[in-house]
C-alpha cells in the first residue's frame, strides 16, 4: 500500500493548473497561428476573446507595451521555454496517485524559484508605474490579487520542497 498523497500536493496541483490556464489562455495567445484564432468562427478564437477581456478587465499594462525588448516580452519567452514545460510535468507527477518522485520534486523547486522570481520581477515594476500607465485600483488588484501572491506561493513552494528533502 502506498502513503497517503500530502494534501499540499493536490494545493500545488491547483496553482500549477491556473498558471497553466493563464498561459495557454493569456500569455500564448500571441504565438498561436492566425489561422486558428481568427477570424471569429476559428477553433481558438475564444481564447482571443478571453486574452482580451482578460487586459481589459484587470486593466494589466504589460500586454498593451508596444516596447521593442521591454522586460515583460522577455519573461514570456521565459515562460514559454522554461516554466511552460515544467508545469507540464509537475501536472502529471501531481496528479499520479503516487507521491512525487525526488525529480519531480526537483522539477517543482526550479518551477517554483523561476516562476517566483520571474512574477517578483513584475510585482516590483508594477509598484513603480505611475498614474499615468495605471490607474491606482488596477494597481492593487493587479499587485495584490494576481501577481504578489503568486510570487510569495512558489516562493513557499521553493523553500518547503527545500526543506522537505533535507
Amino acid at each position: 500500500m502506498s502513503p497517503q498523497k500530502p494534501f499540499l500536493d493536490y494545493l500545488y496541483l491547483l496553482i500549477v493548473a491556473i498558471h497553466l490556464t493563464a498561459m495557454l489562455g493569456v500569455d500564448f495567445v500571441p504565438f498561436y497561428p492566425q489561422s486558428l484564432c481568427q477570424p471569429r468562427g476559428s477553433p481558438f478564437h475564444f481564447l482571443v476573446a478571453y486574452r482580451q477581456w482578460y487586459i481589459k478587465t484587470m486593466s494589466d499594462p504589460y500586454y498593451n507595451l508596444d516596447i521593442p525588448g521591454h522586460f515583460f516580452e522577455f519573461l514570456v519567452y521565459v515562460e514559454l521555454v522554461v516554466q511552460f514545460p515544467l508545469a507540464l510535468y509537475l501536472t502529471r507527477a501531481l496528479l499520479s496517485k503516487q507521491r512525487i518522485s525526488g525529480s519531480a520534486e526537483l522539477a517543482g523547486v526550479v518551477y517554483g524559484a523561476v516562476t517566483g522570481l520571474c512574477t517578483a520581477i513584475v510585482c516590483n515594476d508594477m509598484w513603480h508605474l505611475g498614474p499615468e500607465v495605471i490607474t491606482h485600483e488596477a494597481k492593487q488588484t493587479l499587485l495584490f490579487g494576481a501577481y504578489l501572491p503568486y510570487a510569495v506561493i512558489r516562493t513557499q513552494r521553493t523553500n518547503k520542497e527545500q526543506h522537505g528533502r533535507v
